[in-house]
């Protein structure tokens, strides 16, 4: 990750703060992407960002390993099914976290929190957010940063087919790869993201219960996102084998409502927001303002953020809107 310096004058952040006592606040798990590591650089760096609004907010940071460099590779490496039982124990043996808590994940953690809560929420969470995240799939293998080792070693086992026997079961990135050309065999060869989606002909009642229990889904895009392919899955996009991405309302995910998205969505507690830049390039403000005051610490209202999913219409509706703004300040000026 690379973070800009804080701009934010946090006296004034501390202000706001002291308005909440310390027991008003949720605590929060932060849950890493690919290539990174539950205490590395950045991610310390934004756990601090937030200590410092808040010093006494409990916060953990998901970890599937002991050192750095094998939490960092179990991110590329591993079966997602195992690690989220892992996760699951985890959380659930933190004795700060027994009351629910917040949660943020950022790339492939976002999906992986959203699992969590699906298959586990004990303890719950309470507001999601997931920053840049897979949960449509991807329908290219995401690539690597700064030539990193295992990413590449990833990739070139993935090349042999990523729904293979082992290459399903021990990489992490083919767990959610989903082949708009081979649907059939996504459907019964994919060991996660099939099951997580609610795809298959059977639906598990447990995944709508729990991922409808949440108080808020919150859902960050990057705007110029190459690395994710879609960029769009970050919403539940999908591409097909034409090449055209398919928006979350036009799905039968969406339609026949298979994991509650649409009940939440009439309820007003999908968000759906956009974050300027490439994949994981924000800055430290955004991620202040738009991420931990309103949904980690909740000390700002939400309810001015764009809710509901960005159909074709809508988009149009919001375009109309803002041209007729645009004409109305250019007439008084």
């Amino acid at each position: 990750m690379r973070f800009l310096t804080i701009s934010t004058v946090l006296a004034s952040l501390a202000a706001l703060a002291a308005a909440k006592s310390g027991g008003d606040y949720r605590p929060i798990v932060f849950y890493h992407g690919m290539g990174d590591s539950a205490h590395s650089k950045g991610m310390v760096e934004l756990m601090q960002s937030i200590n410092d609004i808040a010093p006494e907010v409990f916060i953990h940071s998901v970890s599937l390993a002991e050192s750095e460099s094998d939490d960092q590779r179990a991110g590329f490496f591993g079966n997602v099914n195992n690690q989220l039982e892992i996760v699951c124990r985890q959380l659930k043996d933190i004795k700060e976290l027994q009351s629910g808590f917040n949660a943020v994940g950022f790339s492939q953690g976002g999906q992986f929190l959203r699992a969590y809560a699906q298959r586990c929420n004990d303890p719950p969470i309470h507001n999601l957010v997931t920053v840049g995240s897979q949960h449509g799939g991807v329908t290219d293998i995401p690539g690597c940063v700064n030539a990193d080792a295992s990413c590449r070693l990833m990739r070139s086992i993935a090349r042999n087919g990523v729904y293979s026997g082992y290459v399903r079961d021990h990489i992490i990135q083919a767990q959610y790869y989903k082949d708009p050309r081979n649907l059939q065999t996504y459907l019964e060869r994919n060991i996660f993201l099939p099951d997580i989606n609610n795809e298959l002909d059977t639906k598990n009642v447990t995944y709508i219960k729990h991922l409808t229990s949440l108080n808020a889904l919150v859902m960050f895009m990057f705007s110029d996102d190459i690395t994710v392919k879609p960029k769009e899955t970050a919403w539940f996009g999908f591409q097909d084998e034409d090449g055209e991405v398919i928006d979350l309302i036009d799905q039968d995910l969406y339609k026949e409502d298979w994991l509650g998205l649409k009940k939440m969505d009439h309820e007003g507690r999908l968000i759906f927001d956009v974050l300027e830049g490439e994949h994981m390039r924000f800055s430290l403000e955004d991620f202040t303002d738009r991420i931990t005051l309103p949904f980690l610490l909740e000390m700002e209202d939400d309810e001015k953020r764009h809710r509901g999913p960005l159909s074709s219409e809508l988009k149009d509706q919001e375009e109309e809107d803002l041209a007729f703004q645009m004409d109305q300040e250019q007439f008084i000026l």
